[in-house]
């Protein structure tokens, strides 16, 4: 059965972008491997979407037919968001680090699509995740050295986080790191998430 993959790009760099080289190379190699599946990108910095106020979210929460035509536009645009987050199978997100957390573009869209009720919801036991059955790839870049659970980190570190807030367990981080310490690193860095994107995309077609 075809799967439907939703393609997320945050970079600010346009071309020169990394973390774009590396969900494009994913994507690319994904599709020869599975050709049927359909790929929805979403450009998120060409394509900006609005940070969430108090205008978005009274138009998300008023009424259907009490809304003016600029709150049905916002809640329409929020609705877009959520189903085409739900309808998808695969995530993968072209994530680089910014002042050691996400772009402010990618968080917007996650304030988007998280939504109690349709995302998640809350119970006597806590909040649970209503988006499970999805795998989600991060394409992730950043310009130092962190490593796997470094307090500095609140780039990939959150991105796991509210996947699984949102009730999805199977994440997998292929990342580039220390891409402004010199010339020699970035490169060998960038040739072995390359080869882990095969790797990765080998292991899950095994």
């Amino acid at each position: 059965m075809a799967s439907k993959i939703l393609h997320i790009d945050a970079s600010a760099l346009g071309e020169r972008s990394e973390s774009r080289r590396l969900s494009s190379d994913f994507i690319q190699r994904w599709s020869a491997l599975n050709p049927e599946d359909e790929v929805i990108r979403r450009d998120i910095v060409d394509n900006p979407l609005p940070h969430m106020d108090g205008f978005t979210l009274g138009s998300m929460m008023t009424p259907t037919a009490e809304r003016t035509s600029e709150q049905q536009t916002a809640a329409n645009l929020a609705e877009e968001l959520i189903q085409e987050f739900l309808d998808a199978d695969v995530l993968v997100l072209g994530v680089p680090m910014y002042n050691l957390g996400i772009p402010s573009t990618l968080k917007s869209w996650i304030d988007h699509i998280s939504v109690a009720g349709r995302t998640f919801e809350y119970t006597a036991n806590g909040p649970r995740g209503l988006a499970g059955d999805k795998q989600v790839y991060i394409l992730s870049t950043r310009g130092g050295i962190y490593g796997d659970n470094n307090p500095l980190d609140h780039q990939v570190g959150y991105m796991k986080t509210i996947f699984g807030f949102l009730g999805i367990s199977e994440i997998h981080t292929i990342q580039a790191e220390g891409l402004n310490i010199s010339p020699e690193n970035r490169e060998q860095s960038i040739a072995a998430a390359h080869a882990q994107i095969q790797k990765t995309l080998d292991t899950a077609a095994a």
